[in-house]
């Protein structure tokens, strides 16, 4: 079981892997180029797209431009996210300017860095979409800039989120169910060992939790 960020080095292990006819199954973030047996996780597209409905329902006709943070683009997961984030706000609000942030690999200080150095480029950033983490990093920058807290969405029920969403900084969480991510992820190589029935995986439901609906 893997997540790994998608370089030929990572796919030619993996092609070595399923030569020896061990079974690879990629988890939250794929390898799609590689002879992996499965991925098991969300449509890292689809949950993109919700991530700008939501803000664009949330912050209506307001201006500004949307921060976008990811922690680092060769994450296939992550990237795709970001796409799908662009092509739906792109339909619904084409005008809005999309702010990126990356390379952060998640870590507080680089993100609160990066953070403020973009935000001085935007007179407005009413909002944030939080691919790669650091929520609590992104939200002191905005402190320190002297900035109004923004509309935040993010991903994963962590103790951070939900401390965040408990407290109101985050306005939603697009969650998986790990627990079941993870059992798929264990029937898929016992299937590949022949220990159960061979069985399609689709892309694992996609949940938006909010501060009234925390697990």
């Amino acid at each position: 079981m893997l997540k790994a960020p998608d370089t030929s080095e990572v796919n030619e292990a993996v092609a070595r892997l399923a030569g020896r006819g061990i079974p690879v199954v990629t988890l939250v973030t794929d390898l799609p180029r590689s002879p992996r047996t499965a991925y098991v996780g969300i449509d890292n597209r689809a949950a993109g797209a919700t991530a700008a409905y939501l803000i664009t329902q949330w912050l209506g006709r307001r201006p500004g431009a949307v921060l976008v943070t990811l922690s680092r683009s060769f994450f296939r997961g992550e990237e795709e996210r970001e796409m799908g984030f662009r092509s739906a706000l792109r339909s619904m609000t084409p005008r809005r300017r999309v702010i990126d942030v990356t390379e952060t690999d998640g870590l507080d200080a680089t993100i609160r860095g990066l953070v403020r150095e973009a935000l001085a480029t935007a007179p407005a950033v009413p909002a944030v979409y939080s691919i790669g983490g650091g929520n609590a990093a992104i939200l002191d920058a905005f402190a320190a800039a002297g900035r109004p807290a923004p509309l935040l969405v993010a991903h994963d029920l962590d103790d951070d989120n939900i401390r965040l969403l408990r407290g109101g900084p985050l306005a939603a969480v697009l969650h998986h169910d790990l627990r079941l991510d993870m059992r798929r992820a264990c029937q898929v190589i016992m299937s590949a060992r022949n220990g159960l029935p061979d069985f399609a995986v689709a892309p694992s439901a996609i949940g938006v939790v909010t501060p009234f609906n925390i697990p």
